[in-house]
Parts: structure tokens; sequence; C-alpha cells
């Protein structure tokens, strides 16, 4: 039972940390501009995202077998934290800052 509560605290470190990161590099700045961005910047930043998202993963489940808690865990904890933490940014702002079509 201690195994899988030090694992869950652990991938959810793990995954709030990686998942603030995120997004203080990709959403934060365009949240405080008034700039508008192009449309193709935004799907840059969300692919940039869920790739982050995958190898953050990845990398727990590449590191299973040297995890000293539970590994399922851990995956868990830290796939929740990173849909949490990516709830930081709002969608409706951030399309909030895109430019129309045609629009210069």
């Amino acid at each position: 039972m201690f195994s899988y509560i030090m694992g869950a605290l652990a991938g959810a470190a793990y995954g709030s940390a990686i998942g603030y990161i995120k997004y203080a590099a990709l959403w934060k700045r365009i949240l405080k501009s008034n700039k508008k961005i192009a449309t193709g910047v935004l799907y840059q930043h969300m692919g940039i995202s869920y790739a982050i998202n995958v190898v953050t993963l990845l990398i727990v489940f590449l590191l299973r077998d040297q995890l000293p808690w539970d590994f399922m865990a851990v995956m868990i904890a830290a796939a929740v934290m990173l849909s949490l933490t990516g709830k930081m940014a709002p969608v409706s702002e951030i399309v909030g800052h895109v430019k129309e079509e045609g629009a210069s």
C-alpha cells in the first residue's frame, strides 16, 4: 500500500512539474500578450504540447524497472497531473488570441 501512495505522490509531483513548465513555456506568453497569433502557431503549440505529454509518459514507462514504487500508480498520477495542469491555460482565452483568416 505504501508503494502505491508514494508512487502516486511521485507521479503527481513529476506530472505537475512538467505540466507547469510546459504551460509556462508554451501558453503563458501568449495569454499575457495583447498580440494576435496565427492559427498555424496555435496548432504548432498544440502539437508541441502533445509531444511533451507523450515524452513525459514515455520516460515513466522506460524507467518502470528502476522506479522503487508501483509503476501504474506513478503513470496514472503523472497523466492526471499533466491533464490538470493543462487546464491552467483556458482554451477559450487562447483561441481569443488567434487572428482571423485574412486579417492582418
